[in-house]
């Protein structure tokens, strides 16, 4: 059985400020220097995987994302993820321990976010900062995560869910 591993809640603070708080948009080289500033280890082959404290026998557990060939923004782990099936007893209540940890602290951070379910059981809560990042929290059983999104995919999601809001759920191509 793997133990998951949980990041202090004034780290992950830290890691979601490092990325949050930039002046977006990013170069690649700001986003590498970020991602190591942070101690990070990037792939060797392409650096914009890389491990963290928390990864499992060196497994990348985080990434930088990149649109339109632009880094765009960052998933961050914020608890090992605990492989399918290998959960425990233990997982979920620390799960959503964590969760709510983060959830709380962020909120002191940059006020109240909104919550929502995710498909396949996620729950999460949503921050869109003052500069346009949006700061995404979100937990299923075995994972707890930060995603970050630069001012421009903000904005295109924001777009996209209009759309939805509008037209309905048959707008969106799957």
């Amino acid at each position: 059985m793997t133990e998951m591993k949980i990041l202090p809640v004034e780290r992950a603070i830290e890691w979601i400020r490092a990325w949050a708080e930039l002046d977006w948009p990013i170069t690649w080289e700001t986003a590498y220097a970020t991602r190591d500033k942070l101690g990070w280890t990037p792939n060797p082959d392409d650096g914009r995987f890389f491990t963290t404290e928390l990864s499992a026998n060196g497994q990348e557990d985080g990434s930088i994302s990149q649109f339109e060939g632009e880094a765009s923004g960052v998933n961050i782990p914020l608890s090992s993820v605990i492989p399918e099936g290998q959960e425990n007893d233990r997982t979920a209540p620390t799960t959503w321990e964590a969760y709510n940890a983060y959830v709380e602290a962020v909120s002191r951070t940059y006020g109240q976010g909104k919550k929502r379910t995710g498909r396949h059981g996620t729950i999460q809560v949503d921050w869109t900062l003052p500069n346009g990042v949006t700061l995404n929290i979100g937990a299923l059983p075995g994972l707890v995560e930060a995603i970050i999104e630069s001012p421009a995919l903000t904005e295109i999601n924001a777009r996209e869910l209009y759309y939805i809001e509008k037209y309905g759920e048959d707008y969106v191509d799957d």
